[in-house]
């Protein structure tokens, strides 16, 4: 009885590591670097001048809405900045291409879109601004 009680315990001891390990990279801030620029035709809309949210996302993804929302109120705090969402399911080429292995995945792009930063997962407000933080200290001449 007490060895069947020590491995329920240890089992749910790993569960909940592996469960906090991933909690806390929910959102995380990723500097990317990857040769060439993605097209406002290879995204679907118009890239914004300073920066854009590119954020992938599928219809059965529950965080997709709330994240979009997120990004768009974000993108709207800085002058030239854009939020576009690709829907995954539909652009898979690009997602594979991308790397993009979950949804929400964000990628920040430069004005001249270059990816600059990368968040898996639903981000937080504060790790949205430091994305964009990103492209200011990424070498783009326009300063906010």
């Amino acid at each position: 009885m007490l060895v069947k009680i020590l491995l329920i315990a240890a089992l749910l001891a790993v569960v909940s590591v592996g469960y906090l390990w991933w909690q806390r990279r929910q959102g995380e801030v990723r500097e990317v670097e990857r040769a060439g620029a993605l097209t406002s035709a290879q995204i679907g809309a118009q890239r914004g001048y300073y920066a854009t949210f590119v954020q992938f996302s599928t219809p059965m993804c529950a965080k997709c809405p709330g994240t979009a929302r997120l990004l768009k109120e974000v993108a709207t705090e800085q002058p030239h900045v854009s939020h576009v969402e690709v829907d995954a399911s539909v652009r898979l080429d690009l997602a594979r291409e991308l790397s993009i292995m979950r949804t929400p995945t964000t990628l920040v792009l430069d004005g001249d879109g270059t990816i600059v930063a990368r968040m898996d997962g639903a981000p937080t407000a504060a790790q949205a601004r430091e994305a964009l933080a990103k492209v200011h200290t990424a070498g783009t001449e326009y300063t906010i």
